[in-house]
């Protein structure tokens, strides 16, 4: 055992199982037929289920879309990477070493532990014409965080609704290796006209459909809801009176039920029934309740929210929630909370000294700083803090009508404010442009200390070059800097783009995660050169791209849709 420890210290520097490596260095292996192999042998532990079956299938389609090496389950290859569960590396761990002369052995403290280890043996690899060559990266991780959520908004008609199921199925595969564990969706009942609308039954199976593929590689799953959120044919006699907002940032699209009233209250707890019991083969793991945008009441009964009508209702729909699944989660937002300050953060920490035992979670986050309330004064009820980062609205309309929106100084630097306080988060997605900032948020949460610069660094290796890391984490610099102000940087941003376009595998210099980032730089480029004005063919076929990309052609409401120039 000894001999062990020293081996992995000489390796990865020094890092004890179960916690995660600090080292932000990678050891890409060199391009070329010496050190890459066109065909990989994948190892199952015996007696695998279907969880694991499901993982190593992610595995060989990551490694086919990326280069022309093949994987199998058998036969001799020239790489073998054999998977292995062992409890005693710590939740969700995992550990890489070395196997024999060509081989690397994957251990996973569970299931989920190998879906991660697979995920960083896969981005500390390369991919060239001459096939796949391993990475060196030994060593032991563990996530810090416990929930690392990815909140896959099923409305609007944006991506998660609107794109085929298959190709969501494997966006929510490919964020499982970067350490989410959770995925969320929700029911837009404001969007239709009741249980049989056709519309309806189509979000509702495109979440299904989402959840399942959670599960399918051992995620966990929940449902995201308002609770106040009626059908558009809610009677009129029990919807909600609407909420201050001064500031305008509480929304409220007309469909909100007052739980105040009996008849209103039966009325929401009867959707729920309906709702839990669409998911009840598939299972829910966690319920989130959100209290504005969309959601609120504003009478005399309901008023302030946040601290009477939302964590009552809130209360009443997750102990509905758990009569069907006795072991859901709780988790209750407090967005948009006393803006402008109305008494909710107190009025909620008092309701949960004497109405606890329900709430799991408090998640705090805002449209700007985080809010201090729960770092100063304590988290309500004294219950572990998520955040909600805002990574895929924030800056600019139409949200992803331009391309990728890295902004990896905007996280770090409102990660920083919750001074290490928070066991995770849920960070809100509106479709793929966001790829970027959802992963920087994924690792956050699995090393609290690691830097926006080293998972972008690693981020830009895996999905286009190592070679190219240096000039692309420049561009991504310059398309943050211009990212609420256009200027010369726009520019030089693009050329960085261009020039490494020509360098790319046909692999990468098709996918979609290069093809938003490289349109990004085009259109920022071409708008500054045109004083901003939305006109010439080149912008007009960029933006076709970005809207055939986000299948946004269909999208309605609200400014998820790249421009459409005639």
């Amino acid at each position: 055992m000894s001999d062990r420890r020293e081996f992995l210290k000489a390796m990865s520097g020094g890092v004890a199982a179960g916690f995660p490596l600090a080292s932000s260095s990678f050891a890409w292996g060199q391009p070329g037929k010496a050190g890459s192999v066109n065909q990989i042998s994948l190892v199952l532990p015996p007696r695998s289920g279907a969880v694991v079956e499901n993982i190593a299938r992610v595995f060989t389609r990551q490694v086919s879309q990326r280069c022309d090496a093949t994987v199998a389950s058998a036969g001799h290859s020239p790489l073998r990477v054999s998977l292995v569960i062992q409890a005693g590396l710590g939740a969700e761990g995992f550990e890489i070493v070395p196997e024999g002369k060509r081989g690397v052995r994957i251990t996973g403290n569970d299931e989920r532990g190998l879906l991660y280890g697979l995920g960083k043996v896969l981005r500390s690899s390369r991919y060239d014409r001459g096939g796949f060559t391993p990475g060196n990266w030994r060593g032991t991780s563990a996530p810090q965080a416990p929930f690392r959520g990815i909140d896959a908004a099923t409305h609007f008609m944006n991506f998660y609704e609107a794109a085929p199921l298959p190709e969501v199925q494997r966006y929510i595969e490919d964020l499982g290796l970067w350490g989410a564990n959770v995925v969320m969706v929700g029911f837009p009942f404001w969007h239709f006209r009741g249980f049989d609308d056709p519309a309806g039954r189509r979000t509702l199976e495109q979440m299904r459909g989402i959840l399942k593929a959670g599960k399918a590689i051992g995620l966990q799953v929940g449902l995201q809801q308002c609770p106040t959120a009626g059908f558009s044919t809610a009677p009129k006699e029990i919807r909600v009176t609407a909420v201050p907002d001064d500031l305008g940032r509480r929304g409220h699209f007309g469909d909100n039920c007052c739980p105040s009233n009996p008849a209103g209250h039966k009325y929401l707890l009867g959707l729920y029934a309906w709702l839990f019991d669409n998911f009840k083969d598939i299972g829910v793991d966690y319920l989130e309740l959100w209290p504005y945008d969309e959601g609120g009441c504003g009478c005399a009964q309901c008023w302030p929210w946040g601290a009477r009508g939302f964590p009552k209702l809130a209360r009443d729909v997750v102990q509905a929630g758990r009569a069907r699944f006795p072991a859901l989660k709780s988790i209750l937002s407090t967005w948009c909370y006393d803006t402008p300050p109305a008494g909710e953060w107190e009025g909620l920490a008092k309701f949960l000294q004497t109405e606890g035992g329900w709430l799991d979670y408090i998640m705090a986050d805002s449209h700007t700083d985080f809010p201090r309330y729960p770092l100063e004064r304590g988290v309500p009820g004294g219950l572990p803090l998520l955040n909600f980062p805002e990574i895929s609205m924030w800056g600019r309309a139409p949200w992803g009508g331009f391309g990728a929106n890295p902004l990896p100084a905007r996280f770090e630097r409102l990660w920083k404010q919750t001074e290490n306080k928070l066991a995770g988060g849920l960070p809100y997605s509106e479709g793929i442009y966001a790829d970027i900032n959802q992963v920087i948020c994924l690792q956050f949460y699995w090393q609290k200390s690691r830097s926006a610069a080293d998972i972008v660094r690693e981020y830009l290796a895996f999905e286009y070059s190592p070679d190219m890391v240096e000039p692309l984490w420049e561009a991504v610099g310059l398309l943050e800097r211009t990212w609420i102000t256009r200027g010369p940087d726009c520019a030089r941003a693009f050329a960085i783009l261009q020039q490494v376009d020509a360098k790319l595998t046909p692999q990468a210099k098709a996918a979609w995660r290069w093809r938003i980032l490289y349109l990004r730089g085009l259109i920022d480029a071409e708008l500054y050169r045109r004083n901003g004005k939305m006109e010439g063919p080149e912008l007009k076929k960029a933006f076709d791209e970005l809207t055939r990309i986000y299948h946004g052609e269909h999208v309605h409401s609200m400014p998820v849709r790249p421009p459409q120039l005639s």
